[in-house]
């Protein structure tokens, strides 16, 4: 007899139109979200799909919702299934955890090795397309993880300081510049507290172009200075505007779920116009496949100087 209350099969994933695919591939990109349901995302690292079943009700292992529309242009080499937030993972097709992807034309290593970010991430692939169109001289990358907008910004000529508290993420970065033939003399990795590092470059006169702000929303620091976002956004938003060159941009992007695009608006404006910098405000750029509710708040701030 049929269970009378049994649960009924989760539905597919939607996954991205064939032309949006082509259009991502065109921009020299093999990793981004290829199909998303709120209980369940698709993510293409290179030749590897990785299901992310997400909390609190994710849907039991189905190799039918991994299968794309038919005659779709791609099949994955490795396919891995994963809980959000468990350190656990299974192997459905393929073996080992690591990979190299390109997004728009650069190459980066990537890890999936559950419990470990996998050091790339692609919903801020428009953000750095925009960057890339600015041409910047300089960039200082804080929370730099393992400093994609500095190869990013590198690729164009640009010299860049980097900015981590994690000795590994650092190294996953400047394997990232050696990927990319990115000579190391042009590009500074500082393993510190960004909030150390921001009044000490202002002590010396240094300056940038670009200034990416991509704080976490939580973090340990040093000798119990626990970093939490609420606290520390607003002296860190005045000391880049410090820094920020005339012309400059500098990009603000938090990952917080309380915070949304109008706040990030409202917390700028009166700093700009304390600091006497005359500036436009855009909201961050969001990738054509990314549902915005899976997108950060973010504000690029342009200097009208």
């Amino acid at each position: 007899m049929t269970a009378p209350f049994r649960k009924p099969p989760a539905a597919p994933p939607f996954w991205v139109t064939e032309k949006i695919w082509k259009e991502i591939e065109a921009t020299g990109t093999d990793t981004f979200l290829a199909a998303w349901s709120p209980s369940l995302r698709l993510e293409r690292w290179g030749t590897t799909l990785r299901a992310l079943a997400t909390q609190p009700h994710p849907p039991s292992c189905d190799e039918l919702l991994l299968k794309p529309p038919p005659g779709f242009p791609w099949k994955a080499d490795r396919v891995l299934w994963q809980m959000e937030g468990e350190r656990t993972a299974r192997h459905l097709s393929g073996e080992g955890w690591t990979s190299e992807v390109q997004e728009l034309g650069l190459h980066y290593g990537i890890d999936l090795t559950p419990g470990t970010a996998p050091g790339l991430f692609p919903d801020q692939r428009e953000n750095r397309a925009l960057l890339r169109s600015r041409r910047p001289v300089s960039l200082l990358n804080l929370f730099a993880h393992t400093c994609a907008f500095g190869v990013l910004a590198g690729s164009v000529g640009a010299t860049t300081l980097n900015i981590d508290t994690s000795a590994r993420a650092l190294e996953r970065g400047r394997e990232n510049f050696r990927r990319n033939q990115l000579e190391e003399k042009d590009h500074r990795f500082w393993k510190e507290d960004v909030r150390k590092a921001l009044p000490r470059l202002h002590r010396r006169g240094e300056t940038f172009d670009a200034i990416i702000l991509d704080p976490p929303t939580f973090a340990h620091g040093g000798r119990g200075r626990a970093f939490r976002i609420e606290k520390e956004i607003e002296p860190m938003l005045t000391a880049c505007l410090q820094l920020l060159r005339p012309a400059g941009v500098l990009l603000v992007s938090i990952n917080e779920s309380h915070t949304a695009l109008g706040d990030l608006e409202r917390q700028i404006r009166p700093l700009l116009h304390r600091a006497k910098i005359p500036a436009r405000l855009e909201p961050s750029r969001r990738p054509p496949e990314v549902p915005a509710v899976r997108m950060p708040a973010g504000v690029w701030v342009f200097r009208e100087d």
